[in-house]
Formats: structure tokens, sequence, C-alpha cells
């Protein structure tokens, strides 16, 4: 993965005060361009990456105002194009977004199964009881049938 300084308004060729349309419509026309499946090679993959990191910059109003505020203009001839972020801040790679902020936790392990018992459910002790009774009855109803 490279580490190279990302001008997501040069990368683009749009200027910086240009709006999210014009930056869309910069997206679509470059992609349609250099995509890997149009036009094969390994500086058009390049080239499309690089693409496509300005667009998840510029597409998004937090992450270019967060972009914006790293950034300053070449000089007053330029004041259209960013220069790229200041020497030692951010590259593509350093994004937020990009990195966990803190390593994944494991699910944690599952309380140990409670043995069931017929005492904690009232309803149980009534359908066991009604049960036996319906019993009782059954067979004192059967065996007075008899010889």
């Amino acid at each position: 993965m490279a580490t190279a300084t990302l001008d997501p308004y040069a990368a683009l060729g749009i200027p910086r005060a240009a709006s999210r349309e014009e930056a869309a419509r910069a997206h679509r026309r470059l992609a349609k361009e250099f995509h890997p499946d149009l036009n094969p090679g390994p500086r058009s993959a390049e080239r499309m990456r690089r693409i496509n990191e300005a667009w998840w910059i510029l597409s998004d109003p937090a992450r270019r105002a967060r972009y914006d505020s790293m950034t300053t203009p070449l000089s007053a001839s330029d004041a259209g194009y960013g220069s790229g972020p200041n020497a030692g801040s951010a590259t593509w790679t350093t994004w937020p977004e990009d990195r966990y902020s803190a390593p994944r936790q494991r699910r944690p392990a599952r309380a140990a199964p409670v043995e069931p018992s017929f005492g904690d459910r009232p309803v149980v002790v009534v359908a066991v009881s009604t049960l036996f009774g319906l019993l009782y009855f059954i067979g004192s109803w059967l065996g007075s049938i008899g010889p």
C-alpha cells in the first residue's frame, strides 16, 4: 500500500471551490476513462485507485472539510487548487475511518445454563397436578366398570 500524498482536487482535475456535483461529474468522467476493465494496464489501475480515493474524500462533506482544514493553497495564482496535506500530516492512508480505533473485542462467554426444575414455573406445577388428577379420575372410573 502506497503512502504517497494525495491531492483529491488535482486527482479529479477540479478547482478547490468545486461543488459536490462537479466532483461527482469529474469522478464519473475519469472512472469511464481509466477503469481497468476498459483500459487494462497497471497505470490505469493505479490512476483509478487514486480517483476513487479522491472521490471518497470529496464525497463526504465532513471528510472534505477535514481535508481542507489540513491544506493550504500554493500561492494566489494557484488559489483554485490545493497543495496537498502539509508536510508530515495526513496522507491518503491516515484517515481515521481506515483504522480500527481499538482491537476487536471477542464476544463475552455465555453464562452456564441453569438446570430447569418444575418448581420454577407455576404453570408447570398446575399442569402436572391437573394431569395426575385426571389420571386418578380415569383410573378410578375404569376400576368401577369391571366385574
